[in-house]
């Protein structure tokens, strides 16, 4: 009969053990029942505009000699985003000799800093037309709304020939101001 009791007890403890089991479970249980919530970030970044335009340029010529020929300058917005793109520079009656200074002033009209990386002249009459560039702006930075002037040399050598159209372009490159 002492087997029978202890069966008996040994189910009670099993029991015992289990009912404490349970209970500790349950105990654990409530103490990882928690509440949660989760918060976003949430962002925008808007950038800059990297513009530039021709905001103003002079043609002057050999003032006090008698001179027949003549030099404009004319600025066109040829994007359409008014802005000034593109200077045209027009010579008229011009012969042998004949010489003047364009006087060209950008403008950033954007809205970060830009540097001027180098003014390109493609010249496609070098044997009878020299360009060159008087105070090359590479290298300087401009912050909006700032100005920067540089001049540009016209001459008309000598054998050029009579009711000749001889032709040049300038461009002047930008970047952002932190570029290499």
């Amino acid at each position: 009969m002492r087997r029978k009791e202890s069966g008996e007890k040994m189910k009670c403890r099993v029991a015992g053990l289990f009912a404490v089991v349970l209970i500790a479970l349950a105990v654990l249980g409530f103490t990882y029942a928690y509440w949660t919530e989760t918060i976003k970030i949430e962002g925008s970044v808007a950038t800059g505009e990297l513009d530039a335009e021709f905001s103003a340029a002079t043609c002057k010529d050999n003032e006090g000699n008698i001179d027949v020929g003549t030099c404009t300058v004319t600025l066109i917005d040829t994007d359409n985003d008014k802005d000034n793109d593109t200077a045209t520079i027009t010579i008229t009656n011009a012969y042998a000799s004949y010489a003047c200074d364009v006087n060209l002033t950008i403008r950033n009209c954007g809205t970060i800093p830009l540097k001027v990386v180098g003014v390109t002249i493609t010249n496609n009459h070098p044997d009878y037309l020299e360009v060159t560039l008087t105070n090359d702006p590479a290298g300087k930075t401009l912050a909006p709304s700032e100005t920067l002037t540089f001049d540009l040399h016209i001459h008309v050598k000598d054998g050029a020939a009579e009711k000749a159209t001889y032709s040049f372009s300038a461009v002047v490159d930008i970047a952002q101001f932190n570029a290499p």
